[in-house]
């Protein structure tokens, strides 16, 4: 028998489990956005459910009058997890709150959108 087939003891164990890329619809699962110490940078971190095709990601950060602070697009983007730091345009409100907004569109279509709230206060991420 080669490495790649399955045995039958195998598929028995297999059949009814539901695999995360089984999911029919594209979602938001989870935002985490970590300030860095001099509130102008923002570590965010995002996990969509898996995707096969490619999608594009626009990541906005709203300050507390709704204007956009800070903004991200990735294109053709691959990976349900993404992480990575965004710069702040406009000088920081501390302590304010602010909303991360993700939106994962493919060929013009809203797959999901999700939004973040989050105050823009320092908190170290190996801490809370």
């Amino acid at each position: 028998m080669s490495s790649c087939q399955i045995t039958t003891a195998q598929q028995e164990m297999a059949r009814g489990l539901t695999f995360r890329f089984d999911k029919p619809e594209l979602e938001v699962e989870r935002v985490a956005v970590y300030p860095y110490p001099d509130l102008t940078r923002l570590w965010v971190r995002v996990q969509l459910t898996s995707f096969a095709t490619p999608v594009m990601v626009e990541l906005s950060c709203l300050d507390p009058d709704g204007v956009e602070a800070a903004g991200m697009l990735l294109v053709d983007w691959r990976d349900p997890y993404i992480s990575l730091t965004m710069h702040l345009k406009k000088p920081p409100q501390p302590d304010a709150d602010y909303t991360l907004r993700v939106q994962v569109e493919r060929d013009g279509e809203a797959l999901a959108v999700g939004e973040h709230p989050f105050p823009l206060t320092f908190v170290d991420p190996n801490q809370g």
